[in-house]
């Protein structure tokens, strides 16, 4: 996760992270993204692989063919395939889902390039440059015996060898030094790169030197003494310094901007840098790696000249000014400069600062400003000058409003005052018909009247009448924040989330958490120039669609979509301020300004788009088969064994700027006719699915971007058992058809042989089925496991002795339950499980007597049902019971194996209704279970 943000001279984001978020080392040596979208950090214990949310590690071994975890150099060819090179000498290629040993080189390796050619160029600690014609081919030696630091090419495919010894460029396998001048002589160069004009930028130990036309330059003097260990230029043509102990360097054509340890790079000491497919700068150091981004929120606090941090209000002005209130003052921002302005009071001139809480455009020029303590102002002419009005209830003003006819509407914590001139038109309070006199919200609807926001609901003032508008019944809600008028509709935001007023039919409907909204309080409602809405809060911003948001108040659709910007898109906090007005506002460009508790942020709609690259890779990383893993390398369909039971795929959008905030749909075609949407989980699990064919496929975007669908897929086959093959299906088929006929014809043939024969055979098959009718009435009373009598046969014995009994029946009730039975059929299978409940019924058999009924009652449960029996008799068979299982030899299961039973007992003096025993019995075998299992508890009837 993102560890902190910063802003750069360009506007750059970073996050952090170290061995604590799943680094494996923090030694960041070399990085490189491959085609596939995954990114690789080379480290002294693995190379990690990063999917946007965790890191996979990969570490010496058989999966990963790595000679030795330390790995120094990384390098990402054209056709998607990886190389590795680090101590020892080891050399792998990764393609996808596949690593290869390569032959191994007897140094440590610094650098590893491919040409255009297909030719391996290797460079080594000590040992000099290696250089293999094809994967195979024998190594050829060139630059000797000293240090290889980076390779790289120009845009004709000569290499680039920065060595201990200078910069060397080699064409047709001929090195030639450049770096030959008395300055570099002996000087070592670490990192060389080729800018699209052409020039060589060269790092060395004494700073950054260019090179072209046989020349070479000082690029910047305030890089002479900087030890410069990697370059490399971004896509838009900057350069990027990476130093052994002074941080980041950044060029941008203008300026050279620094970003180091103070600014919250983890080390000084960078080791590796490299700009991502979505433009973003990843640092390599030897504390950690940072992601620099570009921001999509500018800020402004008091570091950069506002006058506090604590953003109250903030107004965007006709001429492109933005009004700035605070805490500690006022500020106007005029391109990108920001001005102090110290308030001019007509009395009491010793006051020099105010607390800003409201502001409001004026109709003929500059705007209002309401005050935490001193009243009104206005600004006029760069002038902050004190407004004196008589009979404010208060002299805090959270909201301001000046309408069509100069009239001016003061919203204070006492109440809402009318001026005209500067004079009192009307005072309302709740005494006038306000819900509460605690104003924080003012604005005027198509039709004139004017609508107020207080702490207790909503008031309409129109000719100076008022009504209140009664929002209690959307979820309670008392508290308006903020108004936002459209033509048809008038959305308030308050305690309870969004409500939209229709002024067709005077209905309302509320957007809250039951609408999808994860939160209550809102603060302000602001329309962008794209057809969204943008809601302020303390817990960070809420886009959301115009169109998706008016069809859940229409009730077309259950619930809104949205996406959240807090702290890890570049804010400097979630807190956004509400409870004064305005507190976010629009520019004429189509900027939106926000008012936080740490300074003022900007952003344009347009950024987002501009910043995430909406189309990026989806992967399908892991797919398993009741609990084997499969092997994605290879396009043919995947064959599963029958009888598969479980199948999960995980996937993953590689999208890194914003990845928490991608989504997924998934679909398996042959069991779904429509797609699943998941959010953002990336797992999909698939239970019992019949033989046949199926293709799994995934759909990754990014919210409001769902036509731009970022896919993958997988195929896979669950073969049928034997018997589920539709031939076998048939042949079974056909031979139950001839079978049925070949025996219809026999029997026919042996009507016709003899009538008396046929009689006969009739008179036996009679006796037949009466001993099989017998039989299966035996087996329908009969447990098949245990060989005991089953439940519906103990159902009839105690209604046969209740209808036979003359007089009152004592029976006694046994419930017995085996101990952990479950943990058995775990331990040891089901099987061995059916073993333990037959041995036990052969041993319950042998204890039936006379006025004795046992059975099985269902699962791991037996019944005794003992008619007239004393009740030591009773209580001396539970505990024979108990002795006997315990004493059973359960060695074929396992040598250790031990069984033990709780029993419940009921005796029928407590009740002479069987369900009354049958529950008794049941509660004192809850009891025994409950007491920790293993013994005999005897039901007392409390009543008696």
């Amino acid at each position: 996760m993102p560890s902190a943000y910063a802003i750069l001279s360009d506007n750059y984001l970073y996050d952090t992270w170290t061995s604590k978020e799943g680094l494996p080392h923090n030694s960041i040596n070399a990085i490189t993204q491959t085609k596939d979208g995954y990114l690789w950090f080379a480290t002294w214990e693995g190379i990690a692989r990063f999917n946007g949310k965790e890191f996979k590690v990969f570490t010496r071994g058989a999966e990963s063919a790595l000679a030795d975890s330390g790995v120094r150099t990384l390098y990402a060819n054209s056709d998607g395939s990886l190389f590795a090179g680090g101590a020892r000498g080891g050399l792998v290629k990764r393609e996808p889902h596949h690593w290869q040993a390569m032959t191994p080189i007897k140094n440590l390796i610094n650098a590893v390039l491919r040409d255009k050619h297909g030719g391996i160029w290797v460079g080594l600690q000590g040992d000099g440059l290696v250089f293999r014609e094809t994967e195979d081919a024998q190594d050829q030696f060139i630059l000797p015996s000293i240090s290889i630091y980076k390779l790289s090419l120009t845009e004709n495919g000569d290499i680039l060898a920065s060595t201990s010894e200078g910069l060397y460029q080699i064409s047709t396998n001929t090195p030639q030094k450049i770096t030959t001048i008395l300055e570099l002589q002996g000087i070592p160069v670490y990192s060389t790169v080729q800018t699209p004009e052409g020039m060589l930028l060269i790092g060395s130990k004494n700073g950054v030197w260019t090179y072209q036309k046989g020349q070479l330059k000082r690029f910047n003097e305030q890089l002479n003494n900087v030890i410069v260990s990697t370059i490399i230029i971004d896509k838009a043509g900057n350069y990027w310094f990476g130093s052994s102990r002074q941080g980041i360097y950044y060029f941008n054509g203008k300026k050279l901007s620094r970003f180091t340890e103070d600014d919250g790079l983890p080390n000084n000491n960078v080791l590796s840098l490299y700009q991502d497919r979505e433009n973003s700068i990843w640092i390599g150091t030897n504390s950690g790696l940072t992601r620099l981004r570009k921001a999509p929120f500018s800020s402004w606090n008091q570091k950069n000249g506002l006058q506090g941090d604590f953003i109250r209000t903030t107004l965007a002005l006709p001429d492109g000014r933005v009004a700035v209130g605070s805490s500690n003052g006022l500020n106007l921002i005029e391109d990108d400069k920001i001005y102090s302005f110290d308030p001019t009071f007509k009395y009491n001139t010793d006051k020099k600062q105010i607390s800003v809480l409201s502001l409001a455009p004026r109709k003929k020029s500059g705007f209002w400003v309401g005050t935490a303590e001193n009243g009104l102002f206005k600004f006029e002419q760069n002038r902050l000058e004190h407004v004196a009005l008589e009979h404010l209830p208060t002299q805090q003003i959270r909201a301001i409003y000046e309408d069509e006819k100069e009239q001016l509407w003061i919203g204070t914590t006492g109440g809402l005052v009318k001026y005209s001139n500067n004079q009192v038109q009307q005072l309302f309070t709740t005494k006038s018909g306000l819900p509460d006199n605690y104003i924080m919200a003012l604005t005027q609807d198509a039709l004139g009247k004017i609508w107020v926001g207080t702490g207790l609901g909503v008031a309409l003032i129109k000719n100076n009448k008022l009504r209140s508008l009664n929002i209690d019944p959307l979820e309670q809600a008392q508290y308006v924040f903020g108004f936002h008028s459209q033509k048809e509709y008038m959305w308030m935001a308050t305690d309870r989330g969004l409500i939209r007023y229709r002024y067709s039919d005077d209905s309302m409907a509320i957007i809250g958490q039951k609408q999808g909204l994860p939160l209550d309080k809102l603060f302000q409602v602001i329309p962008d120039s794209m057809g969204y809405f943008w809601l302020t809060s303390n817990r960070g911003l809420w886009r959301i669609s115009q169109q998706e948001i008016n069809a859940v108040a229409d009730g077309a659709i259950p619930q809104v979509n949205f996406v959240h910007y807090s702290e890890v898109d570049g804010m400097p906090t979630a807190q956004l301020n509400g409870g004064s007005n305005p507190a976010a506002s629009v520019d004429q460009s189509g900027d939106i300004w926000f008012a936080t508790a740490k300074g003022l942020i900007e952003t344009h709609p347009k950024r987002f788009s501009e910043i995430i690259a909406t189309k990026f890779p989806a992967i399908i990383e892991k797919v398993t088969a009741d609990q084997t893993t499969l092997n994605l390398n290879t396009e043919q369909p995947i064959s599963l064994p029958a009888g598969t039971q479980r199948v999960s795929i995980s996937f993953v959008g590689l999208g890194f700027i914003s990845s928490e905030h991608i989504l997924y749909s998934t679909k398996l075609e042959g069991l779904q006719s429509k797609w699943t949407q998941r959010g953002s989980i990336g797992v999909a699990e698939y239970t019992n699915l019949a033989p046949g064919h199926y293709t799994f496929m995934v759909n990754a975007y990014y919210p409001y971007h769902q036509d731009t669908i970022n896919n993958a897929q997988f195929s896979f086959i669950i073969e049928p058992y034997l018997w589920q093959r539709i031939e076998v299906q048939l042949a079974l088929l056909g031979l139950l058809i001839l079978t049925i006929y070949l025996s219809v014809r026999w029997r026919l043939h042996l009507l016709k042989q003899s009538e008396l024969k046929l009689k006969n055979e009739v008179e036996q098959k009679t006796q037949a089925l009466r001993i099989q009718s017998s039989a299966f009435e035996r087996q329908a009373r009969e447990d098949k496991l245990t060989g005991l009598h089953n439940r519906l046969a103990f159902d009839e014995w105690h209604k046969r002795i209740y209808s036979l009994s003359q007089s009152k029946t004592n029976l006694s009730i046994i419930m017995l339950d085996i101990d952990h039975f479950k943990r058995i059929n775990d331990t040891y299978t089901h099987l061995e499980g059916d073993k333990v409940l037959h041995k036990l019924g052969h041993l319950f058999s042998q204890l039936e007597q006379r006025n004795c009924f046992i059975a099985r009652w269902g699962g791991e449960e037996f019944v005794f049902g003992l008619l007239n029996w004393q009740k030591d008799n009773v209580y001396a068979l539970c505990e024979k019971i108990n002795h006997l299982v315990k004493q059973q030899d359960y060695s074929e299961i396992d040598e250790q194996l031990v069984v033990t039973i709780s029993i419940g007992v009921v005796n029928g003096d407590t009740s002479t209704n069987i369900e009354t025993l049958l529950r008794h019995a049941d509660e004192a075998l809850f009891e025994v279970k409950n007491n920790g299992r293993d013994g005999i508890c005897v039901y007392k009837d409390e009543n008696n």
